[in-house]
């Protein structure tokens, strides 16, 4: 391998090394000063975006199951940030909104690194997409990761 070759494996693993360091640390940040953290201050989010939300919509969104995310829509509803609702036509449908408690808490909570990407990834341009696409397409190949976190979640999209 040529000297090339060693410095930009090295600049990439580095660059991941360093992203994921800073996915860390800004969750243990959100964790240690926020009322609000991690996975319940993403589905929050997300929810206040884009809701009323279906519990398999927020579940696409977090790569967790449903019932993962009905746990964790659960604490959230309990603690006053969404509410839920059963969808008039489908008895069988709930749909979840955020609170103005829930929204209140987003206004001084700190924005998620994953949540920044997908703010901002749409904003670059097709080509440097499909470059990153296929990077990534690569580092799961070699590392053996698979490209969804179960069947499940890939089957409902």
């Amino acid at each position: 391998m040529s000297s090339r070759t060693n410095e930009l494996a090295e600049s990439i693993v580095h660059r991941y090394l360093a992203l994921w360091r800073d996915i860390r640390r800004a969750r243990k940040v959100s964790h240690d000063t926020e009322q609000l953290h991690g996975r319940r201050l993403v589905a929050l989010r997300h929810v206040a975006r884009n809701g009323p939300c279906t519990v398999s919509q927020v579940s696409r969104y977090l790569y967790v199951s449903d019932a993962t995310t009905s746990a964790l829509l659960d604490h959230l509803s309990r603690d006053g940030y969404i509410t839920r609702r059963r969808c008039e036509t489908d008895n069988r449908r709930v749909y979840v909104e955020a609170t103005d408690a829930g929204r209140q808490v987003l206004d001084v909570a700190s924005t998620d690194p994953i949540d920044l990407m997908r703010d901002r990834l749409p904003t670059l341009p097709v080509e440097e997409l499909e470059a990153i696409d296929a990077a990534m397409e690569t580092l799961y190949r070699m590392t053996q990761v698979e490209a969804t976190p179960s069947a499940q979640v890939e089957t409902r999209m």
